[in-house]
């Protein structure tokens, strides 16, 4: 409800949102060029680019299985980069963790991995140590260690919201449990698709993949729930596949195919052709992408994975087969998602994480300063409604007040 009141504030602020400017529109129309020549590429030479690109891992990041202490959890990318020691290898991480991380492994745009990381840190981790867990609820997040319970939950990514999300690749819905673990089938079911595209994981087939995870949660969860922030994100974890677990740079001839895909989800093929789950690793003979993927380029594939799909914002209403879209006419451009998605997490921080309220007040100050830069380039009008104000919103909304 909470988030469903921002997101009504938000249509109401943007349903007339600025044109989106001559840069991002290029940036789209230069992704699209892009997917087509990498799909023509990879069908006739799939063999990785390497020239000048950075093989991972290097010799000072060996693979480890992570140990009876370590966190791991439903995001296989940053997993990988903990068990190769470019995150920290027990999984409780820093916004500075994950950008350094991120860039080194996969060469993430800095903009978009310090936006990634302060999602975690809002909404799974603790706005005072600015840590979370990369996998389950841990005492070292916490100003408070183990006595954290005491004020509130602080869940890490495992903890169903933002990252651990309805309709993922390889992981159950919450409702069904674990929502965590790479699941087999689900495994073998994203190689089936795969499959349809000459055994090539590109964006095309993961967006056939959303779209049928999609279609999975609404008849078969009742409690599905596909809202920015979660719901984007789980999109762009989609694109992320492609994008970041390619061997080689992806636009040029690099090669999203079962060898590189595999290793980063943990998924070994067992001789009776089933998959069991192993540690995530970088695959054998590995190049990263050679240009860095950020923010901007980011936020334009999840639009385009949306609009593509005609996938609907919404939740069943309790029961599966019941979903219930949410009109948003602002998410019709990459200016208007992303203003969204700012406001949406502006209006909902913090979450599940209580603090000593001056501390909280210095926090929430400080996290929202540092989102706010990163949305610049976008054109949002100020915006930062309490919770209040947002229920204040939604409810003139709902009386015809607005």
């Amino acid at each position: 409800m909470k988030l469903l009141a921002i997101l009504a504030f938000a249509y109401a602020t943007y349903a007339f949102p600025a044109a989106s400017r001559s840069k991002l529109t290029e940036t789209l129309n230069e992704r699209r060029t892009l997917n087509d020549l990498r799909i023509r590429q990879s069908d006739s030479d799939p063999v990785a680019v390497v020239d000048g690109l950075t093989q991972i891992p290097d010799d000072d990041h060996p693979f480890m299985a992570p140990g009876p202490t370590d966190q791991r959890g439903p995001c296989p990318g940053l997993n990988a980069l903990a068990n190769h020691g470019y995150l920290p290898r027990n999984g409780i991480v820093t916004q500075a963790d994950i950008v350094s991380g991120t860039a080194a492994g996969f060469n993430m745009g800095g903009d978009l991995s310090e936006f990634l990381a302060l999602i975690g840190i809002a909404y799974d981790g603790d706005l005072i140590t600015e840590k979370f867990s990369i996998g389950g609820p841990d005492s070292r997040t916490s100003l408070l260690g183990s006595l954290q319970n005491i004020l509130g939950v602080e869940g890490g990514l495992d903890h169903h919201g933002p990252f651990e999300a309805d309709a993922s690749a390889t992981r159950d819905d919450a409702f069904f449990g674990d929502d965590h673990t790479m699941q087999p089938n689900l495994y073998a079911q994203m190689k089936s698709i795969a499959a349809q595209y000459g055994g090539l994981y590109n964006l095309d087939a993961m967006k056939d993949l959303q779209l049928l995870r999609y279609q999975q949660s609404i008849e078969m969860n009742p409690t599905f729930y596909f809202m920015p922030v979660s719901g984007p994100l789980i999109v762009g974890a989609k694109a992320f596949i492609s994008e970041f677990f390619s061997n080689g740079t992806y636009g040029a001839g690099g090669v999203p195919n079962e060898a590189s895909i595999s290793a980063f989800f943990g998924a070994e093929l067992l001789p009776n052709g089933s998959f069991t789950a192993v540690p995530e690793r970088f695959p054998d003979n590995w190049y990263r992408r050679g240009t860095p993927f950020g923010l901007v380029e980011a936020i334009g594939q999840i639009l385009d994975f949306i609009s593509s799909k005609n996938l609907a914002f919404g939740a069943n209403a309790g029961a599966v087969n019941s979903f219930v879209p949410l009109d948003l006419a602002a998410a019709t451009n990459v200016n208007g998602l992303a203003c969204i998605i700012r406001d949406a997490i502006q209006g909902n921080i913090p979450s599940s994480v209580e603090q000593p309220i001056d501390l909280v007040e210095q926090a929430i100050s400080s996290l929202v300063g540092l989102v706010d830069p990163l949305f610049d380039d976008f054109g949002c009008p100020a915006f930062n409604a309490s919770e209040t104000q947002a229920y204040n919103a939604i409810n003139q909304i709902n009386s015809g007040n607005s």
